[in-house]
Order: C-alpha cells, then sequence, then structure tokens
C-alpha cells in the first residue's frame, strides 16, 4: 500500500499501458483519475477499478491534446478530491508513414496527442502541485525517443519531445518539491503497438533483439511506474527510464 490515499490522475488508461498503471496505482491504495477519448471504455475501467480494488475513482472522459480537457481533469479532480499527488501522462497515438509521404496533417495531430497534451496537463496540474510542495509526474515516453525506426519518425520526434521536456520540467519544479520523470517502454503487446507486431516475422524479429527474449506486456509497466510515484524515488529528478526487457542501453 506505498500509495495509500493519494489521488493519481492516468491519462489514456481505457487500455494498454494506461490501464495497467491505474490498476497498479489503485493496487497500492491510491483513488485514481481515469481519463481516456473512449468515454464508455473510460467509465467501464474506472467503475471496474474502484470494485476491484476498494479505492475512489473519477472517470473524466476528453481529449487531453484541448486545453479545456485539462482544465476538466483538474476542476472534477480538485472537486472530487480535494488535491492531487501523482500524474501520469500517458495517452498517445501512432501514426506511421516514410517523411516523403507524411501528411502535414499527422504531423499535427501526433503532436498534439503525444506532446502538446504532456505540456497542457503538466502546466495545469502542475500548479496544484506547486502550491502544495508536493507531486509525482511520469510522462511516458519510449524507447523510439532514443533510437527511431523507419516510418515512425514522427512517433519518435514526438517521444523524444516528451523525454526531453520531462528533463527540463524536472529542473523547474525540483525546488518545489515536484519530481518529474520519463519512461521509455520498447515494444508492448497494445493495440498501438500491433504497428511493430502484427507482421509474424517483425515479431520474431523484436523478440530476438530483446535479450529478455519476449515482447513486453502492459503490466511490465506498473512496477516503475508505482516505484516513481511512491515517496521511494524523492531524489530521482529528471530521468528517461528505459523499461525495454534491455533493448537499448542508453
Amino acid at each position: 500500500m506505498r500509495l495509500k490515499g493519494k489521488v493519481a490522475i492516468v491519462t489514456g488508461a481505457a487500455k494498454g499501458i494506461g490501464r495497467a498503471i491505474a490498476e497498479g496505482f489503485a493496487r497500492e491504495g491510491a483513488n485514481v483519475v481515469i481519463n481516456d477519448i473512449l468515454e464508455g471504455p473510460c467509465r467501464e475501467v474506472a467503475k471496474e477499478i474502484g470494485e476491484k480494488y476498494g479505492v475512489r475513482t473519477l472517470a473524466v472522459p476528453g481529449d487531453v491534446s484541448l486545453r479545456t480537457t485539462a482544465v476538466k481533469i483538474k476542476e472534477e479532480t480538485l472537486k472530487a478530491f480535494g488535491t492531487v499527488d501523482i500524474l501520469v501522462n500517458n495517452a498517445g497515438i501512432m501514426i506511421s508513414g516514410l517523411v516523403l509521404d507524411y501528411r502535414e496533417e499527422d504531423w499535427d495531430k501526433i503532436f498534439a496527442v503525444n506532446a502538446k497534451s504532456v505540456f497542457l496537463m503538466c502546466q495545469e496540474i502542475g500548479k496544484v502541485m506547486v502550491e502544495k510542495r508536493y507531486g509525482k509526474i511520469i510522462n511516458v515516453a519510449s524507447i523510439g525517443a532514443k533510437d527511431g525506426a523507419v516510418a515512425q519518425a514522427a512517433y519518435a520526434a514526438t517521444k523524444a519531445a516528451v523525454m526531453n521536456f520531462s528533463r527540463a520540467l524536472s529542473k523547474e519544479f525540483a525546488p518545489y518539491n515536484v519530481n518529474v520523470n520519463s519512461i521509455c517502454p520498447g515494444i508492448v503487446e497494445t493495440e498501438l503497438g500491433q504497428v511493430n507486431l502484427a507482421d509474424p516475422e517483425k515479431r520474431k524479429k523484436f523478440i530476438a533483439m530483446t535479450p529478455k527474449g519476449r515482447i513486453s506486456v502492459p503490466e511490465d509497466l506498473a512496477g516503475i511506474a508505482i516505484f516513481l510515484a511512491s515517496d521511494e524515488s524523492d531524489f530521482i529528478v529528471g530521468q528517461a527510464i528505459n523499461i525495454d526487457g534491455g533493448i537499448l542501453y542508453y
């Protein structure tokens, strides 16, 4: 129960990595605010997690690339719980394509969802954390931020933006006892991850390049998120931690 009584917000939490992290937080005693652009699944997951772990949950569906959603999440969280201790910016999309063929509107969209949303949420929720002199912010980047792939240049660029935004923000927020870090998943068995895994040959290739010898599952990300959200990580600031089974070593 390392997070007992804490209030955590997780974006993009209706499935995949976001849901696994939200469940991990609830299992550790946190009350969890579930955000996702999919309203039905968002509300269902909040209900399921609350009933399963006996914690309070709140569903706030919406598009976090819009400031109105970030403000709504902040206001509804404060109304329901009176505070916020943990923020996980997980919402993200993948729009693959070679650079020479990539559409400008797709570039704008992937940056809005993957990068701008992190800025908006950190700004709105960060105000609360800085004022109370406490907070843990975990931004989900990717090993793609450190080593991009063919047809994923735009995605890699957004995740590099998240990683380096987190590093810079950590220097602004650390004096206020607000820790900012990012986590960098590898190839994960999620709906988004199928862009890399749907092809059996590509799946074999990714397994072969992973020293652990398997594809990651969302639950692999929960442990590090719990640690970074807990008081055990108080002296960890501005890090970009790989959770990739050993694909990268930097």
